[in-house]
């Protein structure tokens, strides 16, 4: 297991303290769709390549208040009546943040693969990972037939 933290996801609702959230640049209102530590997913009506650096505003008690980021991804996430398009903004900060909610759902570590065995297999998980790693014979060619 690496030493990374894995940052989770929480959904929007999940933080009443966060009433409104703004990108600059364009300027654009957002609505939050969710949150981890590490990142964001977003909507909102104006479109941004991926690489490009924004900074998150958050309206409300939420701290930290603002927050450097990259887009990830941006894709359409609807299409109004009027022709107008809705993005959505994958975005990862250039800092880690503090939730409360990671906090509360502290991961418990397992142990070694060494030092214990799978639940009713008599077999050492440091065995079957070596088996699983084994290079295996040649794939097969599939071909179409018809």
């Amino acid at each position: 297991m690496t030493d990374e933290l894995v940052a989770r996801r929480y959904d929007a609702a999940e933080f009443p303290e966060i009433h409104a959230i703004r990108l600059t640049p364009p300027g654009a209102a957002a609505t939050l769709v969710n949150l981890s530590a590490t990142g964001a997913l977003v909507e909102c009506a104006a479109r941004s390549r991926p690489g490009t650096m924004l900074t998150v505003h958050f309206k409300g008690t939420f701290k930290p208040e603002t927050i450097e980021s990259r887009v990830v991804r941006c894709e359409v996430a609807n299409i109004a009546p009027d022709g107008s398009l809705q993005f959505q903004l994958g975005l990862a900060f250039s800092t880690r943040i503090a939730l409360a909610q990671d906090a509360d759902t502290a991961v418990e570590e397992p142990e070694s693969a060494d030092n214990f065995e799978a639940d009713g297999c008599d077999v050492p998980l440091a065995f079957l990972a070596a088996a699983a790693a084994a290079p295996r014979g040649p794939t097969p060619v599939l071909r179409n037939r018809w």
